[in-house]
Formats: structure tokens, C-alpha cells, sequence
């Protein structure tokens, strides 16, 4: 029983509140098609600023699977169906905080809301240009990270302000698809355009992590 309650003193559970708020006040609301967001997805929808980060799945999921541990660093190691199970859990806590109306939901991004985003109108290699040199400003990937190490947002953002959309870790889409490339990746992994297929019931990785959209249910 000490040795429970000492560990309970040296790892306290966040208050989930203030992580919750955060993460609705995060999200960055993209209309395509209207002012200055051309032509693409035929709805509008929020995305996440950030990749989930471990306090913020502590705090839904009661645990954290991640091997490079960091509350501001993105989680891993966990499988399309528990990012799933995290997006459901999520969407219940923010109806019940009266923080999204109730026919909005979070949910995992489509490939081509993922792309949108992160290409950020652009039709270059990467949302900032043709220039791997320029990459070490905007991404972690082989050239400067040892490890999933540093806490989200530690880079440059793209032209739309979401940070870690090239590197870092890549991001699960729908259908079990990867996008964006991580730390362990070359420059060319993390070009705008390519795409990892896996096994989605099975497939989890220290490289793998979990950008969110919320936008309306559909009906």
C-alpha cells in the first residue's frame, strides 16, 4: 500500500479540464473552397494544431503507452483501433465539458483531409517548398533527431499554422494509411505526397501518432 501510495504522489493524474479546453481551443477551422482556402475536400472541417500528446491521451485514456515518455511529447505505440478508441472517449468528454455541440464528433482525418491540410494550398514537395536543405526548420527526421524526443510544435508550423505535419511521426488516416513521415525517415519519406499502407488491427510503432479532425457526424 506505501509503495502505491508513493507512486500515486510521484505520477499524479492531470487535471483533464484544462487539457480538454486546450485541445477544442487548438483546432484550426479550414473551409475549403471559401476566403483563403481554395478548392479541395467538399466540407468544412477542424484539425488538431498538434499530434495528440501523451497528458492529453493520459488524461482520456487513463495510460500511456508511449516509449519516449514527454507530457508535451507525441504519444505512440498504439494501433489504428485504439486511436479510434481515443477519438470516441475524446468526443464524449468535450460533448460532456459543453466544450462541441453534440453532433460534432473527433475522429481520425481522411487521407484527403490529411493532405489538404498539410499541403496547405500548396503543390510543392513539402508545404514550404522543393528544398529538402530547408527541412531541418520544419521537421524531425534522420538528419536531426536521435528519437521521438522533443515536445509537438517545437518546429515551424506550415503556411496554415499545424506543426509536425512533415516528420516527427507519421500520422494514421483512415483505412490504416500513414502520412507524413517521422524521426526515422529520410527527407524523401517526408514529402507531402507519400503514403504508407500497414495493417491497422496490429500495426503500432515509436514512429506512429494521431492528428485528429473534428467536424459535424454525418447523418
Amino acid at each position: 500500500m506505501r509503495i502505491l501510495l508513493a507512486l500515486a504522489v510521484l505520477a499524479p493524474q492531470e487535471d483533464p479540464a484544462p487539457l480538454l479546453k486546450a485541445f477544442r481551443e487548438e483546432f484550426v477551422e479550414l473551409t475549403p473552397g471559401k476566403g483563403a482556402f481554395p478548392e479541395g475536400v467538399g466540407h468544412d472541417f477542424h484539425i488538431a494544431k498538434y499530434e495528440v500528446p501523451q497528458n492529453l491521451w493520459q488524461a482520456v485514456m487513463g495510460e500511456n503507452p508511449s516509449r519516449w515518455k514527454g507530457k508535451r511529447n507525441s504519444v505512440e505505440l498504439f494501433t489504428y483501433g485504439d486511436a479510434e478508441l481515443f477519438c470516441g472517449k475524446a468526443t464524449a468528454l468535450l460533448r460532456a465539458a459543453k466544450l462541441i455541440g453534440g453532433d460534432e464528433a473527433v475522429r481520425i482525418p481522411s487521407e484527403a483531409e490529411w493532405e489538404y491540410a498539410a499541403r496547405a494550398g500548396t503543390k510543392t514537395k513539402y508545404s514550404f517548398g522543393d528544398d529538402p536543405k530547408e527541412l531541418g526548420a520544419y521537421a524531425w527526421f534522420t538528419g536531426n533527431a536521435a528519437g521521438n524526443d522533443p515536445p509537438v510544435g517545437a518546429k515551424k508550423p506550415n503556411p496554415w499554422g499545424l506543426y509536425d505535419v512533415h516528420g516527427y511521426l507519421w500520422e494514421w488516416c483512415t483505412g490504416g494509411v500513414l502520412r507524413g513521415g517521422s524521426w526515422k525517415d529520410p527527407a524523401e519519406r517526408l514529402e507531402t505526397a507519400v503514403r504508407w499502407v500497414v495493417e491497422p488491427k496490429v500495426f503500432k510503432d515509436d514512429a506512429v501518432g494521431l492528428r485528429c479532425v473534428l467536424a459535424k457526424e454525418k447523418k
